[in-house]
């Protein structure tokens, strides 16, 4: 059995595990599975004459196969995505957009009828994909354990033992499961905030609009009223305590570090590319590094009196205040661990994903099987799939489906509100 394909069945499977229900429930019995109750009837594949008998799963690997599903769809954190995905949306994004239309926001002026009439759009939109992720999450817990059975049957059907302790095997490596936790850590920047949080960086954002600030007149040499700028003592204190606490909240030099790192002791030792551009990657890497040190120390020495030429005491304040907030530290605590995430491999992680995967490649073209059965294994997968997807699809309410497609279609008939 190819890797490839196992991936239908993980993405079946990985869909089937989005419900955080699923959590807190047992498995659904037997009787309770697709077509027992409350599931549409599906229509039986025509039986095609003249080919072989349909290949049955081998009860052990089956069960094998269920338990390395299971075990992908904890690494891969579906549930925990899914459950974020859906908590953000109900308890951030709809009460923004919903403090947009009534005026709410603060900073942000009440919308002319024009304006709030597409946010109105885009609330109601928003709600019928809340109702919507709502049945889609009941139809996930009751069938979960039925879509990773069905997937785990047709694997069984071409799959050894030995294939899926293979792909197990390469699944646990630090290579795939720090993939899988930068993957997470990626997504908790779209989820990891509050609804405190998105008044905060709203408010923030439209006081930002109102400010008539030009740097380049606060530059040494750069006249203001007939005269260079010399802001006051105490003024350049306040604006190094407010470049000291961004840096030491930003967490950026260690962000960049990590980034370079990676760039030089990763990604140039084991991307497939000629050893001339390899050398090349390394050199950038430690230029880089010598730049940034450079540039880092004129920037910073500069900063704290361009700061308070440009701002006056009240703004200097309102942004010393933003970057003090909870909400500013979260994101770029957040972006940290993505990026730590995302760095975390070394060269010794990939050579070794990289020759796992040869392995299994070889190991499968050495027992390929022919067009006809792999076309025929395709179709299978094909066939349950469309078989799922018709299942959940229908567990929505038609009301629900309904208004989820008329306001997407209002959406995409007036443009983007914001």
């Amino acid at each position: 059995m190819r890797l490839r394909s196992l991936i239908p069945a993980l993405l079946l499977a990985f869909v089937a595990n989005l419900s955080p229900l699923s959590l807190a429930q047992d498995h659904p019995a037997a009787q309770d599975r697709p077509g027992a109750k409350n599931q549409p009837a599906t229509p039986e594949q025509p039986a095609v004459k003249d080919e072989p008998v349909e290949a049955q799963p081998d009860p052990e690997v089956k069960q094998a196969a269920h338990a390395l599903i299971e075990e992908v769809l904890q690494l891969s954190h579906a549930s925990q995505i899914f459950n974020d995905l859906r908590g953000t949306l109900s308890g951030v994004y709809i009460p923004a957009v919903r403090d947009l239309v009534v005026g709410n926001t603060p900073g942000v002026p009440v919308p002319d009828e024009k304006t709030a009439a597409k946010l109105a759009k885009l609330l109601t939109f928003l709600d019928y994909v809340r109702k919507a992720g709502d049945e889609l999450d009941v139809a996930l817990s009751e069938n979960r354990e039925a879509m990773i059975s069905d997937a785990a049957s047709q694997i069984a059907k071409t799959a050894k033992l030995a294939d899926i302790d293979d792909i197990r095997a390469t699944l646990k490596l630090p290579a795939i499961t720090k993939g899988l936790d930068a993957l997470y850590a990626v997504t908790k920047l779209l989820t990891g905030f509050s609804y405190e949080d998105s008044r905060t960086f709203t408010g923030f954002s439209a006081w930002a609009s109102r400010q008539d600030l030009d740097l380049q007149l606060a530059l040494p040499g750069m006249p203001k009223n007939g005269a260079d700028v010399v802001p006051p003592k105490q003024r350049i204190a306040k604006a190094q305590a407010l470049v000291n606490d961004l840096l030491a909240i930003s967490h950026i030099d260690e962000m960049v570090a990590d980034a370079n790192r990676f760039v030089g002791e990763v990604y140039a030792e084991t991307a497939p590319i000629p050893e001339t551009e390899r050398q090349e990657l390394r050199d950038q890497a430690q230029q880089f590094e010598f730049l940034y040190n450079v540039q880092k120390a004129v920037v910073l020495a500069a900063a704290p009196s361009v700061i308070a030429a440009t701002l006056n005491d009240e703004q200097l304040a309102v942004v010393h205040g933003f970057v003090r907030s909870p909400a500013f530290a979260k994101l770029f605590e957040l972006l940290r661990n993505a990026v730590k995430a995302g760095t975390a491999f070394t060269k010794e992680d990939i050579l070794e994903a990289q020759k796992s995967f040869e392995n299994l490649e070889s190991k499968a073209k050495a027992r390929d099987q022919g067009q006809a059965e792999q076309d025929r294994a395709k179709a299978e997968w094909d066939a349950l799939t469309e078989k799922w997807k018709e299942i959940l699809k229908n567990r929505i309410s038609p009301e629900t489906r309904e208004g989820l497609e008329r306001s997407l279609d209002e959406l995409k008939d007036e443009g983007a509100p914001i």
